[in-house]
């Protein structure tokens, strides 16, 4: 096999995806060569025994070649990344090509180029499936994807289609009875942090004594509830919000955090808000959440999985979740902690209360299934499984 795994993006979980499939690849000794394209900066994160095997060849997409891809209009964007990948596609000549962010070249695949090779893809936002369209705007935007999605079903080239929202596979399958579609784990990595650790991550931050501890994790922008959340916490009691500390831990635009801060600063609350803006990775995230009571997803209208459920999972932590979608219904349906709606203030303000109780829990064995079905391991094996087959069935 020679395979080509190719993004044009590398922030959030792109490089950790691709790493996953690069360890499991380099780990299990696969026979066959692997082409990574990828923008600047993802070898240097890896060991370097990557970048000095024969097996793995890493390449850069040249800075002025992303910009001016990236900064077209949003149609021209969607034909100007498939023709990028073409082009590298067609100087590596690979059995096939895996897309780690399908989304972006839907058009691409349907109205573009030919692809030199069989790809598949990971889809990241099915929505149509959901059945909550309440407004015109989100009527046309389900009919759209939907549109759209069949039409890049009908592409000879396109073998694979991995969903990370488990529940949209039957619907799209229906779609499409030539392009097998397949459930995909989310990767999540286990670290192991001691008590110590834990203990004196909590002392760094400051948390007080007695509060319990609600972390709100990722990269912090509108789409993660975090006004909401800070409207909830206003309007808690003096007693209530004593016994509170809200982590914001993550990433965030210069101004995105204004205004947070303000938001932050306009109220009064006996609630501790510790804002630790920065990226987190490896272990410390761990210790984040093993230090931490609740788990907030309360992201707005949120479409597929997050690994931020999994992450809690792995911790054995509550959540307090959106009741939108995928998410939303994982969470009610393996017990994982408390699903509301994520628009209203007074809602959350109302599970933080319960949580403060001691009334939100969640089902450990639930947590443990979950965190083991969704593993850098699993998530890399059933893709390069896949492609092998197709690999396999094309020899022949």
């Amino acid at each position: 096999m020679k395979l080509l795994i190719f993004d044009t993006i590398l922030n959030g979980h792109h490089s950790d995806y691709i790493s996953c499939l690069i360890d499991y690849w380099y780990s299990n000794q696969l026979p066959g060569q692997l082409y990574v394209v990828t923008p600047k900066g993802l070898s240097n994160s890896l060991p370097a025994d990557y970048s000095a095997s024969s097996r793995l060849t890493f390449i850069e997409i040249p800075d002025q070649e992303l910009h001016q891809a990236q900064h077209a209009s949003r149609l021209n964007r969607a034909f100007a990344e498939w023709n990028l990948y073409v082009k590298y596609a067609e100087q590596i000549r690979p059995t096939h090509a895996m897309l780690m962010y399908f989304d972006l070249f839907q058009l691409g695949v349907w109205l573009g180029k030919k692809s030199p090779c069989p790809v598949s893809g990971i889809y990241f936002r099915p929505s149509f499936h959901y059945g909550m369209t309440a407004s015109l705007k989100e009527k046309v935007v389900v009919l759209r994807k939907k549109w759209l999605l069949k039409g890049v079903l009908t592409s000879k080239e396109l073998k694979n289609l991995f969903c990370l929202d488990k529940s949209s596979v039957p619907v799209i399958q229906q779609m499409a009875p030539k392009v097998k579609v397949l459930p995909l784990s989310d990767p999540v990595r286990r670290y192991e942090v001691s008590a110590g650790e834990v203990s004196a991550l909590r002392q760094s931050l400051g948390v007080e004594d007695n509060r319990k501890v609600f972390l709100l994790f990722g990269y912090l922008d509108d789409r993660k509830g975090i006004e909401p959340v800070l409207d909830a916490i206003g309007q808690l009691s003096e007693e209530e919000s004593a016994r509170l500390t809200l982590i914001l831990a993550g990433p965030i635009t210069k101004e995105y955090r204004s205004i947070i801060d303000a938001h932050i600063a306009s109220f009064r609350t006996n609630a501790q808000i510790i804002c630790h803006y920065k990226e987190i990775k490896g272990a410390p995230i761990q210790a984040l959440f093993e230090m931490s009571d609740f788990v907030l997803t309360l992201y707005q209208k949120h479409v597929g999985m997050s690994s931020i459920v999994i992450r809690a999972a792995l911790s054995e932590k509550p959540l307090i979740s959106s009741d939108f979608g995928y998410m939303g219904s994982l969470v009610k349906e393996e017990n994982l902690g408390v699903a509301v709606n994520s628009e209203s203030a007074e809602t959350i303000s109302n599970a933080f209360r319960q949580a403060l109780n001691g009334t939100i829990t969640g089902s450990r064995t639930a947590m443990r299934n979950l965190a083991e079905q969704n593993t850098s391991h699993t998530f890399a094996q059933q893709i390069i499984e896949a492609i092998a087959e197709n690999t396999a069935t094309a020899a022949h």
